[in-house]
Order: structure tokens, then C-alpha cells, then sequence
């Protein structure tokens, strides 16, 4: 029976000392290679670059407002009016798809008028205001002078937020990102060369960021005989990226 006692104790009993005895060790290296980790000798940079690229898309908003007595007629007068914009912007090559209501505003209209009792003037009903805004996509910007009056020639009475884009900025996105990690590996050798050093590797890459810019174009509206005149400019495409260097 002792000899039993003696076998269970073998079997049950060792391998768990065993076990105990392997975390003891593994716990004991795990400070090591934490400390080789953290020991790395880093030069942390961050990368920009700056592209400019013709744009190849605009946008903008025509607007007509309208006045009546009522509402119903000053609703009656934007929506006649507005048709009429829409038409001529469809009939200067303009998909459907490329126009979009972005505001539409129906309100009472008063106006202050001296009074006898009322120091500050009684606020009267004069009439309601309509206004009615499209925001419209343009893909022929060599073309947005001529959207423009047509659009004013047949109603619109405001033309805001003209702005210009990439429509497919993809390819433009890879070559600044690109340009950033050249840039920070440029900087590193420079600050490791400076230092009495050389780059061995990379520990680390951060997720790139960047970001396309909108040109804001501006319209001068002249005479009748000439066109307006559009200028769009460049669009500014930057990127960042931050990379660990070893030395």
C-alpha cells in the first residue's frame, strides 16, 4: 500500500511541480526579452510630401429666390423658376444625376413700420420669400463658364461655392504616400549621418494619412457679351506617415 501511495504521489504530484517549475522559468526570461524590445535604439520620423494636380471636376450652387404676397404664389414663382435653371443646366450637357436640392426655405417677410404706441415700430406682413438651391456637379470644368450663364441667363439669382476636385484622386493618394516615406527616410539617414550612425532597419510604420484639398474658384460675373471668367487653380494633395528607424 505504501508503495501505491508512493506511485500516485509520482503521478499526480511531479507533473505539477514540473509545470510550476516551467512558469518559473518562463517568468524569469520574460523580462529579458521585454527589455530587448524596449532597448531598440529608435529614430522616429514623420514623412510629408505635397502634390498639386490640375483639377478635373467642379462644383457648384445656382439659387433662386422669389418674392409674392403669399406663400403659395412665392412657392409657385421659385418652383417655375427653377425649372427653367434646371433645363438649362440638363441642356448644357448636365446628367440628372449631377444635380441635387441642397436648400429649400419658405418664410413669412416683415417689415417695420412706425407706429403711434409702439416706440419701436410695428412689424408688419409684407410678403414671403422663397429661395430654392442646387448644388451641381460639373465634369467638363472647361465648360463651367458658360454653366454659369446659361444658369443666370435663364433665373438664377445667386451662384455660390464654386470649388474644384479630383474625381478620381486614387492614384494621386499613392504617389504623395509614396513621396512620404521617401521623405521620412531621407530625414532619418540625414539625422543618423549627422549623428555618427547608420539605419539598420524599420521597427515600426504608422498608417498614412492624406487628405485632398478643395480649391475654392472664384466667378466675376461681366456683361452680357463676355463669359464669366473661372480660374480653378490647382488641387493640393498631402500625406503624412510616421515610421520607427533602427540604428
Amino acid at each position: 500500500m505504501f508503495i501505491d501511495k508512493v506511485r500516485n504521489f509520482r503521478k499526480f504530484v511531479l507533473p505539477v511541480l514540473l509545470v510550476i517549475g516551467f512558469a518559473v522559468v518562463l517568468s524569469t526570461n520574460a523580462p529579458k526579452v521585454y527589455a530587448e524590445e524596449s532597448g531598440k535604439r529608435l529614430i522616429s520620423i514623420t514623412g510629408e510630401a505635397e502634390i498639386y494636380v490640375k483639377p478635373d471636376i467642379a462644383a457648384a450652387s445656382f439659387g433662386v429666390e422669389t418674392n409674392a404676397a403669399t406663400a403659395q404664389e412665392a412657392q409657385k414663382l421659385n418652383a417655375s423658376a427653377m425649372n427653367k435653371v434646371i433645363a438649362a443646366l440638363q441642356g448644357k450637357g448636365i446628367s440628372k444625376e449631377d444635380i441635387q436640392t441642397s436648400n429649400f426655405s419658405l418664410y413669412p417677410v416683415y417689415e417695420t413700420q412706425s407706429h403711434a404706441d409702439r416706440p419701436y415700430g410695428k412689424q408688419v406682413l409684407t410678403g414671403y420669400r422663397c429661395n430654392n438651391t442646387v448644388s451641381v456637379r460639373i465634369k467638363d470644368i472647361g465648360n463651367i463658364g458658360s454653366v454659369i450663364d446659361s444658369a443666370i441667363s435663364s433665373g438664377a439669382t445667386n451662384v455660390n461655392s464654386i470649388s474644384f476636385g479630383i474625381l478620381d484622386s486614387k492614384k494621386y493618394e499613392d504617389e504623395v504616400l509614396a513621396k512620404a516615406v521617401g521623405n521620412a527616410k531621407h530625414k532619418a539617414e540625414v539625422i543618423a549621418e549627422a549623428a555618427g550612425v547608420s539605419i539598420t532597419g524599420i521597427s515600426k510604420i504608422s498608417d498614412g494619412y492624406v487628405s485632398v484639398s478643395t480649391v475654392r474658384g472664384m466667378a466675376k460675373v461681366m456683361d452680357q457679351a463676355e463669359s464669366v471668367p473661372i480660374e480653378p487653380g490647382e488641387v493640393s494633395i498631402m500625406s503624412t506617415v510616421r515610421i520607427d528607424f533602427t540604428f
